[in-house]
């Protein structure tokens, strides 16, 4: 009997939903036989809330990146307090209602979260007796906030040790957390030498690349970077990608053709890895997702500007083992850019810590051990 898994997650940040779909990719590729089905929890509730938390998140990162700081951690604090999870547990109910039906018609075999929005819902719903389903978690970042954190999960899969660590130390049994890394999409588990990407690209194969990455959303001082490199002549060629961030595209075409080295910009691509393939260095926010990508090609990562919170975690863990620099003076980045292209021996040692750190299959794992679970609970 064909097995069903619900994949879920919430379009709060692109990363939590590339996580989904990467888990998808996998199975199709490792399960074929096994049916999908993946949904945001958003669409479940009102429109005004889902617009509300979608672009509310956004825009606080985009205008006020300070205050979601302070929330992140007030709330990793707060998150586990009895009162705090009542109210929380209300109003998920109250914005879910239609979640229940769609829950119940589909019956699934199985549900894995990237989110813990419909994490927490599940959570509460096994504990009322109102489901027996499997629920797994996958945590999207390289550190552990407070709100991951539920009863009644069968299994968690983290992005290391440390995160292991914390989920022990917070209730969860050793042998349900499971360090696979983080799932990123299964076209990052190969590879192109950087001179064979840089021809397919149209580029120069003697010149070293560097890509400058805005996020899926755009976010991020990219135009600001970009014009820094005014006086850097023919050091290097610069590709960016501004994802779906219109204005910011046209800034940097913009920018570009103002600038002594060569440039392309792109919006919002499909072929990330070949860009990352042909990149000698990638200069990036370091959201979960992009990070993941950025270890599992084996390239140096320059972070800028990171979001006080998830992501300045997530630069923490980049820095301790050895995979990237932090760029703290966007006007400073091509002495701090032409100075690492100049240290072949350091670029090397950093694409050596990025592999060492890599878990590229990281997809096809947890699409395994859920699988596996499925078959041993059968």
């Amino acid at each position: 009997m064909t097995k069903r898994i619900l994949i879920l997650h919430a379009t709060a940040g692109a990363g939590h939903k590339r996580a989904a779909e990467a888990l998808a990719a996998a199975a199709k590729i490792q399960a074929p036989d096994t049916e999908i089905v993946v949904r945001d929890i958003l669409d479940f509730t009102a429109p005004i809330f889902k617009k509300t938390y979608a672009e509310g998140y956004l825009n606080l990162v985009r205008t006020i990146p300070e205050l979601w700081g302070y929330l992140y951690t007030r709330i990793d604090k707060n998150a586990t307090k009895p009162y705090e999870v009542e109210i929380r547990k209300v109003f998920n109910k109250l914005n879910t209602l239609t979640f229940t039906k769609f829950f119940k018609e589909l019956q699934p075999d199985a549900v894995i979260c990237t989110h813990f929005m419909p994490l927490e819902i599940l959570s509460s719903a096994i504990a009322e007796g109102k489901t027996s389903v499997p629920l797994y978690c996958v945590v999207t970042d390289f550190a552990v906030h407070s709100m991951w954190v539920m009863k009644n999960v069968e299994s968690y899969y983290v992005a290391n040790e440390e995160s292991k660590r914390y989920m022990v130390r917070h209730g969860q049994a050793e042998d349900r957390v499971k360090c696979t890394g983080i799932p990123i999409d299964p076209i990052f588990s190969q590879s192109l030498a950087s001179e064979k990407a840089k021809a397919r690209l149209g580029l120069d194969r003697n010149l070293p690349a560097v890509l400058i990455l805005g996020g899926g959303f755009g976010v991020g001082p990219t135009a600001q970077l970009l014009g820094s490199f005014q006086h850097v002549g023919s050091l290097c060629q610069v590709l960016v990608v501004a994802g779906k961030n219109e204005e910011m595209q046209r800034n940097a075409e913009a920018i570009g053709k103002t600038l002594g080295c060569p440039v392309k910009v792109f919006g919002f691509v499909n072929n990330i890895h070949e860009l990352m393939d042909a990149s000698d260095l990638i200069i990036s926010k370091p959201g979960g997702l992009t990070s993941c990508e950025v270890l599992a090609k084996h390239k140096p990562l320059a972070i800028i500007d990171p979001i006080p919170g998830q992501e300045q975690r997530n630069c923490e863990y980049l820095l301790e083992i050895g995979a990237a620099v932090r760029l703290y003076d966007i006007d400073d980045a091509p002495y701090k850019i032409q100075e690492l292209l100049n240290d072949k021996e350091r670029l090397q040692q950093m694409a050596a810590n990025a592999e060492k750190a890599a878990k590229s299959r990281a997809a096809f794992d947890i699409i395994q051990d859920v699988i596996a679970g499925l078959k041993t609970k059968q």
